[in-house]
């Protein structure tokens, strides 16, 4: 049995209170999912109109059944430990999409995993999103959200009466990438002044034409005869997506690699600052994705030959993989039978996509009308 109210509150909506502070009247909202406070000021009138409003919103009668089998006062986090557990599995997303998910749904029960799942709508959302994503990062963690809530409604943690919250907010466009190529002389400056073992990643993307997944998961082992053997984990469903690369100029990376003087299968390796342990490494010398990224990102951004470019234009570590692949084509390789093949791309189109861009193409044409006779 619900606890009985206060007299001076018997003549209010439910969930509202009356507090009386130096002979001045305030009234407060107990939100019923949250059970936080909210002031709505001094006016009794205003206050029983702002509270019968939250009531119809916030109390569902389908919510006393969900109560009762134990199906509310979930709170996010809840339900995105369940996702990844029941329904991220399912998805047989590439390990490079996998990881983005994992980061993306960390991003969210950090900022919102203890509210509780009920308490979520369409304000509350979009709020969130617009106060702290833009563009790309925006429509990811909106995706992800979407989801999330879709899975809530599936098992019964979110009133199936209510919308999606997170499909009604603004679905923003994608827009197109703005991110600048690389030139060689960038290249050069940001290799002389990366540490080491960024300079190995750097030296075999740009011979290799690899992705950073792939660069990062080359073992010293996987070199046999004067071959690497690599998987584009990004198609790996497809046959052009195994790759056995042969290059007279692996071995003298690999030589530089091995300088370290630290004990590592990986190619690309580093001491850390401590020793972390984490599922998503194989060994404590392995390098991540993410902290490339960041690593050269924050490296360009101190470098003098990217200063004139806007910073959400700058190159990123990918740029590398697209300058090897124009520095081959102006090198007199074929695209079709060369590049192509050793991008793992599908169709020449995309490789040609990758080596746009870096500097004028001028089309080689004839003029030969006479005109002589209607000039005088």
């Amino acid at each position: 049995m619900a606890a009985r109210r206060l007299r001076k509150n018997q003549n209010l909506p439910q969930n509202l209170y009356v507090d009386t502070k130096k002979g001045t009247v305030y009234f407060k909202y107990k939100h019923p999912l949250e059970g936080t406070y909210h002031s709505l000021g001094t006016s009794r009138p205003d206050a029983i109109a702002a509270a019968r409003i939250l009531n119809s919103r916030l109390m569902v009668e389908p919510d006393r059944v969900r109560s009762v089998l134990g199906l509310s006062n979930k709170t996010l986090s809840h339900l995105i430990s369940r996702y990844q557990d029941e329904q991220l599995p399912t998805k047989e997303y590439t390990p490079g999409t996998h990881q983005s998910w994992l980061y993306w749904l960390g991003r969210i029960e950090k900022d919102l995993g203890k509210k509780l799942v009920e308490s979520f709508d369409v304000e509350v959302i979009a709020a969130y999103l617009d106060s702290n994503f833009e563009k790309y990062s925006y429509i990811n963690h909106r995706k992800v959200l979407v989801e999330l809530f879709r899975f809530a409604a599936n098992k019964g943690l979110f009133p199936s009466d209510r919308m999606n919250p997170a499909e009604v907010t603004y679905a923003k466009p994608v827009t197109n990438k703005k991110r600048q190529r690389m030139n060689m002389e960038q290249f050069i400056a940001l290799h002389k002044a990366a540490p080491h073992w960024l300079q190995i990643a750097m030296e075999l993307s740009l011979l290799t034409l690899q992705g950073r997944h792939e660069i990062l998961n080359m073992r010293f082992d996987d070199y046999r005869n004067g071959r690497i053997n690599v998987v584009r984990k990004k198609v790996e469903k497809h046959e052009h997506s195994h790759l056995s690369i042969k290059s007279e100029n692996l071995e003298g990376i690999l030589t530089k690699a091995r300088e370290s003087d630290i004990a590592s299968p990986f190619i690309v390796h580093r001491r850390p600052e401590r020793k972390i342990s984490s599922k998503n490494r194989e060994h404590w010398t392995q390098v991540l994705p993410d902290y490339l990224s960041k690593k050269c990102s924050a490296l360009i951004d101190q470098l003098p030959e990217f200063q004139s470019i806007p910073q959400d234009e700058r190159p990123t570590f990918h740029e590398i993989r697209s300058l090897g692949s124009h520095l081959y084509k102006k090198s007199g390789y074929d695209n079709e039978s060369y590049v192509r093949p050793l991008m793992a791309h599908a169709d020449v189109k995309t490789t040609e996509d990758y080596q746009s861009g870096h500097e004028v193409s001028w089309v080689s044409v004839s003029a030969d009308l006479d005109i002589s006779k209607w000039i005088e």
